[in-house]
């Protein structure tokens, strides 16, 4: 049977746009795109040329298309609110880039308004979807490192400055490591590990004026945040975001069990292999060098463990950058009445998330979640 295809609009067509409509038709195909829209129409057009996108228009036009299933909403995060509001309330469902809005109070009105109407919405990141990090999920639902016990997530580097055009945004209120590269390691902790109990964080910034590309931008955030996480299984863990470090070799992702240890590629940029190491050959290795303790000492804390390693094939080869996968689902959701895995709920759970590292430092108390979520089916490949 040939599977639907839905209408698309795209509103912003900054520097993301390429990702979602180089993907959404081209590798996606239950999706074709309609028109877009952008307060610079200019460059609306030059995009519309790049990908064949049949109409240009103003976004009150592509709210009152009736060729438009879904808006995507790629612009500032200071207008996702009133936008994805807009939207909803025209009768379209919605998927936006992260964060599905700047609080939890505009999170639950979204979410609230969208059941309220039976629509969609949903929110990036969408990078759990892709082969690498399904494939974790796989190892981890068959108990390949056991009972899992604790995780570290790190986001460790200089910020968008030395490549995006126009990055003085990122510090400016509303905005930072928290929310912006939150909620690619939030979103994917928690549709790996389940929801979040509770956070603690500490926080800082290394500079408050930064030079980027020769212009003096002021720092009105946190820059550097250290986080404490305990999710409802028991699991904990930490989750460090900062954009001022030059460089780091901590991991991406590591997840930490009875059985053995596995390592995650970065949810953000999907960098680094998947390797499993297993607690039975670990033992082995320092068994065999037998009563001799610095030998033994040698072989847990010196380099040749490190060969235990497994490097673990993905289920299947990513397409690209795959971006635009949750949009693809969200409408294989709508055609065959179910709920999205990038749900509503996933999405205003990671927003209160992102948003509690700040309320955390400025208490200096632990911060209790509210919100949670069903877990999202795993895919098939």
């Amino acid at each position: 049977m040939e599977e639907k295809v839905l209408g698309y609009g795209v509103i912003g067509t900054g520097v993301y746009c390429d990702h979602y409509f180089g993907t959404l038709g081209p590798v996606f195909k239950n999706l074709r795109p309609v028109g877009c829209s952008d307060l610079n129409v200019e460059a609306a057009k030059a995009a519309a040329a790049r990908w064949n996108v049949p109409k240009v228009y103003t976004t009150e036009e592509m709210l009152a298309d009736p060729e438009v299933d879904i808006v995507i909403i790629l612009t500032n995060p200071a207008s996702h609110y009133s936008l994805t509001m807009a939207a909803l309330k025209a009768g379209k469902h919605v998927y936006c880039e992260k964060p599905l809005a700047a609080s939890l109070q505009q999170a639950n009105e979204i979410v609230e308004f969208a059941a309220e109407k039976g629509l969609f919405v949903g929110a990036a990141p969408d990078t759990f979807l892709t082969p690498e990090f399904q494939t974790v999920r796989k190892l981890l639902d068959e108990g390949a490192i056991g009972k899992v016990i604790s995780v570290t997530a790190n986001y460790v580097g200089p910020g968008a400055d030395l490549w995006h055009p126009n990055a003085g945004y990122l510090y400016k209120k509303g905005v930072g490591p928290a929310l912006d590269m939150g909620p690619y390691f939030l979103t994917t902790l928690v549709t790996l590990l389940g929801p979040i109990e509770s956070l603690f964080a500490y926080a800082n910034r290394g500079w408050d004026v930064r030079e980027i590309w020769g212009k003096d931008v002021e720092v009105e955030v946190n820059t550097n945040y250290c986080g404490v996480l305990k999710f409802s299984n028991g699991v904990v863990g930490n989750l460090n975001l900062t954009y001022d470090e030059w460089r780091s070799s901590l991991p991406g992702m590591e997840i930490y069990g009875t059985e053995g240890v596995l390592f995650a590629p970065d949810p953000n940029a999907m960098m680094g292999p998947i390797k499993l190491l297993k607690a039975e050959d670990f033992k082995n290795l320092v068994n065999s060098k037998g009563d001799n303790v610095g030998a033994r000492l040698g072989a847990i804390y010196g380099p040749e463990a490190n060969g235990l390693f497994t490097e673990i094939e993905t289920l299947a080869p990513r397409v690209g950058n795959q971006r635009g996968a949750g949009v693809s689902d969200m409408a294989k959701a709508i055609v065959e009445g179910r709920k999205p895995r990038v749900s509503a709920e996933l999405c205003r759970h990671v927003t209160e998330g992102i948003n509690a590292f700040d309320v955390s430092v400025a208490t200096g108390e632990p911060y209790k979640m509210t919100t949670t979520f069903e877990m999202p089916a795993a895919l098939e490949f």
